[in-house]
């Protein structure tokens, strides 16, 4: 039975928490739904911090210039309601190893290129995995090197990539597009190049619209038997 394909965009930045979980979450209504739909993902950049300078600024200064030194006394509690909603989908907060917001411009510009190669799903939650786990710096190339090494990408593909001009262009045409379509904040999931869901919505609200958007053709069950036929060639 051919399956009823679903086009999904998922626009996120990789320092995003809530984007790391969004992620989880759609990958878990999609392993549900897998026996219904063929799934056609692809990662859009949208930079949290485009401005931020390519060394990165303390993760406590960043939080206290963009919400005001009141902000300090609440991170804890933040940081507790990722944690807490980032279990059940398998995702180990360590926020302690956050030291620093990067610059995730080159990160996204490696996403681009897995897109390219066919392994931009798993470069992206590879991505996600290294700096919310593992506390790496999502602007520091040799890491992202590492990264794209260990999930498809070759050691000569990847050879002068950050020193060069390639994929630039195009990430920055998608963010472009992204803030043009009228979104404001991530994560944000485009179905069908049509539908909106915006953030990190629980599985079953991706398994709600799956079901809406679909096309609702009526299947057949075959029964095998010999007969005789045209096809569509006019072949009889």
């Amino acid at each position: 039975m051919t399956k009823q394909k679903i086009k999904i965009d998922i626009v996120s930045d990789i320092n995003c928490p809530w984007c790391y979980v969004g992620e989880q979450r759609l990958h878990k209504a999609m392993k549900e739904a897998n026996n219904n739909y063929d799934f056609n993902i692809s990662f859009k950049p949208y930079e949290l911090n485009a401005n931020i300078s390519q060394e990165g600024v303390d993760r406590l200064e960043y939080f206290k210039n963009a919400y005001g030194p009141s902000i300090v006394s609440q991170i804890d509690a933040m940081n507790k309601r990722l944690q807490d909603a980032g279990a059940p989908e398998g995702i180990e907060f360590n926020f302690d190893k956050l030291t620093t917001v990067n610059n995730t411009f080159n990160g996204h510009r490696l996403i681009w290129l897995a897109g390219e190669l066919g392994v931009q799903d798993e470069v992206a939650h590879a991505l996600f995995y290294s700096y919310f786990t593992e506390g790496k710096n999502m602007n520091d190339t040799s890491a992202l090197k590492e990264i794209g090494i260990a999930n498809g990408i070759s050691a000569e593909r990847l050879d002068g990539f950050f020193e060069s001009e390639e994929g630039k262009k195009e990430v920055r045409e998608m963010e472009q597009w992204a803030h043009a379509s009228g979104i404001t904040g991530v994560p944000a999931f485009i179905i069908n190049d049509k539908y909106l869901i915006s953030g990190a919505q629980p599985a079953e609200t991706f398994h709600q619209v799956f079901s809406q958007i679909a096309p609702h053709t009526p299947k057949f069950e075959e029964v095998t038997a010999e007969g005789q036929s045209c096809g569509i060639d006019g072949d009889c």
